[in-house]
């Protein structure tokens, strides 16, 4: 997970207003991919916003490394440059990511089960949750053998743990509060 501020998702916000304007969306997807990318390469960051970097010099650095890229997108990466950001990158495309799936009715789910799960009941537990969300499900998968059992998902900030370990707690507390 990237370095997340506000800053990123004021800028994330701002994209996607402009992506939403003009039916941009994977336009800028890909180019924001690329500003994270250079961002996280040691001494990019300084070499762009260095003394020497002429704003015609990032402009075909830029250009070289993303020939793809639109004015308007540049002119992001220029403001970034001017205000000494382009180390927010990866933040302001993780934010323009999860706007993103907003945008188009996605959540991104994760579950994680005792044993893994096969293809059919992967794509049940997607349906079911797809169902509950009345949005589209983009399931993660993960195995934790200390589950003992059941499935632990999450969705944004929504947890249900119905793992077999969280059953015996309970179970443990209802005995240790009816004994007490």
């Amino acid at each position: 997970m990237a370095v997340r501020d506000i800053a990123g998702r004021r800028y994330a916000l701002a994209v996607i207003e402009i992506a939403r304007a003009n039916g941009t969306f994977d336009s800028w997807a890909e180019s924001l991919a690329v500003l994270s990318t250079i961002a996280g390469v040691p001494g990019a960051v300084g070499a762009l916003q260095g003394d020497g970097m002429t704003d015609e010099r990032f402009a075909a650095t830029i250009r070289q490394i993303h020939p793809g890229i639109t004015e308007v997108e540049l002119n992001l990466f220029r403001l970034l440059r001017r205000k000494t950001r382009l180390a927010l990158g990866p933040s302001i495309a993780e934010y323009f990511g999860e706007l993103l799936d907003a945008e188009r009715g996605i959540a991104r789910a994760s579950v994680r089960t005792a044993v893994a799960l096969d293809d059919g009941q992967r794509d049940a537990i997607a349906q079911r949750l797809a169902t509950q969300t009345g949005k589209t499900i983009v399931l993660e998968a993960e195995v934790d053998p200390s589950l003992i059992g059941g499935a632990i998902v999450q969705i944004g900030d929504q947890l249900i743990d119905g793992s077999t370990r969280r059953r015996l707690q309970r179970l443990r507390q209802e005995l240790a509060q009816a004994g007490s």
